[in-house]
């Protein structure tokens, strides 16, 4: 890992003043996530392995779309941009509550990774809702400016939840599946 990332990223993993708010929030949010439907929707259990980083395909690749549209599109392709934006929004919010269910069972630097992380996508949600207001109000120039920063911010959280799963293995199983060749 990069020097400059792996610096940052050891500096949130250590930020233990953020321990206290993120005992509060897990306080209050765990009997909601524990209840027994929500835990099974949230958990991924039904597929076998955990449902939130499957979710989190969906909004980054709309707005990762978007972004992509508004900087080499034009005119002509503004509606399909804000399409994707409204899909990106719309599919955060499944996305985010997997999100808090798996990062109630994380405990120490993966506690403080996963709540910057969250932050981060919070931060990229209401910028992108932002984004979405101003094109569906005739801005389209504004939109597309909420919309790379956005994308700006998605990508810093993005690469905190990465180093959640595979630099601190959160939700990753220790055993790997029986496998079989197929013919």
């Amino acid at each position: 890992m990069n020097k400059a990332f792996q610096q940052v990223t050891t500096r949130i993993e250590e930020a233990h003043s953020l321990d206290s708010v993120i005992d509060f929030l897990k306080t209050n949010v765990g009997p909601i996530t524990e209840q027994p439907l929500v835990k099974k929707a949230l958990s991924g259990d039904f597929l076998g392995h955990p449902l939130h980083p499957m979710l989190t395909d969906i909004p980054i690749g709309a707005w990762s779309m978007s972004g992509l549209l508004d900087v080499l599109g034009g005119e002509e392709l503004e509606d399909a941009s804000t399409i994707l934006v409204g899909a990106g929004v719309l599919s955060a919010l499944p996305t985010a509550a997997t999100g808090l269910h798996d990062w109630q069972s994380t405990k120490g630097a993966a506690s403080r990774v996963g709540f910057i992380h969250a932050a981060a996508m919070d931060v990229t949600v209401l910028t992108y809702s932002g984004s979405l207001i101003a094109r569906l109000t005739g801005h389209h120039t504004v939109g597309k400016v909420l919309g790379l920063a956005g994308l700006g911010v998605m990508t810093v959280g993005g690469f905190l939840g990465g180093h959640l799963t595979y630099s601190q293995g959160v939700n990753v199983e220790e055993e790997t599946p029986n496998l079989r060749a197929v013919k």
